[in-house]
């Protein structure tokens, strides 16, 4: 299972990297368990574009509809579909961009506490 992982470098730029989640070798994989602090919906209508911003926390974010184009500071560019994954961190330095593609964009955001790291999980080539 991949997940976009949006963060800050050491430059202030934004970076975007897709990794792996760590799963079970069991018939049925399972990840480990983790805390949450809170949860919300979001919905963005089609053709709405956010300019550069920041996560305003940190984040764990579901796509659950529409088509979702991500862009770093430095214009590297991701689309994401519908049950992608995105762990948006990035709330200092310049931001990022998103798009809203096709569809309306359902979300589900998951706010995650400080020991919640997903840095050191497997780096997925792009």
């Amino acid at each position: 299972m991949r997940i976009f992982r949006i963060f800050t470098q050491p430059s202030g730029e934004s970076g975007i990297e897709i990794r792996e989640v760590p799963m079970s070798k069991d018939e049925r994989p399972m990840s480990a368990t983790f805390p949450a602090l809170n949860i919300f919906f979001r919905e963005t209508p089609e053709g709405n574009v956010e300019d550069y911003h920041r996560a305003p926390r940190r984040q764990l974010i579901f796509l659950t509809s529409g088509i979702l184009e991500l862009e770093s500071s430095e214009g590297k560019r991701f689309i994401c579909r519908p049950g992608d994954l995105i762990f948006a961190e990035d709330h200092t330095g310049k931001g990022h961009i998103t798009r809203s593609l096709r569809d309306i964009r359902g979300f589900v955001h998951v706010v995650v506490p400080l020991e919640f790291d997903v840095s050191q999980w497997p780096l997925v080539s792009s």
